[in-house]
């Protein structure tokens, strides 16, 4: 799933359970829920199994995603302003609904060698609902709108 999906998801939990002992584990999970639907992202972990390294093409898609995550993560959290609490709450659940995949970032971007980032990327590359890109886009623009509707 696109990091903006995540990130979004995230965002939109902590902005209607707003308790943050409730809606961060909530946003948390459902990183790992987002990814058992059908979806299209770069192939990150085929890149670097193949060419050992990611390519720039990918690196920059990655680069747009997460800064669309960032501005549409944005944009709900200050939907809670004047409650810079509230605020900041949504913040972190936009943060770590993408957690799992930042962790991974060492792994992919910076050629570490680590095996708790090799087992964890491998553990999240078999939950991938992996789609051709078409059907993956659409469903995901589906559910980014599903997502637009609750926070309206």
């Amino acid at each position: 799933m696109l990091e903006l999906a995540h990130a979004l998801t995230g965002g939109v939990i902590a902005y209607k359970v707003g308790n943050p002992w409730i809606s961060l584990p909530l946003s948390f999970f459902s990183h790992f829920l987002l990814d058992l639907l059908p979806h299209w992202n770069p192939h990150l972990s085929a890149e670097k199994k193949k060419f050992g390294y990611i390519s720039k093409k990918s690196f920059i898609l990655v680069v747009i995603d997460c800064f669309i995550g960032l501005v549409l993560g944005l944009g709900v959290a200050f939907k809670a302003l004047p409650d810079t609490q509230r605020t900041i709450i949504i913040i972190l659940g936009c943060f770590i609904a993408i957690l799992p995949d930042l962790i991974e970032a060492p792994f992919f971007f910076l050629n570490s060698k680590n095996q708790l980032l090799k087992r964890l990327v491998e553990f999240q590359s078999k939950l991938q609902f992996n789609a051709s890109f078409w059907p993956g886009i659409i469903l995901q623009a589906l559910y980014l709108l599903l997502l637009f509707h609750f926070i309206a």
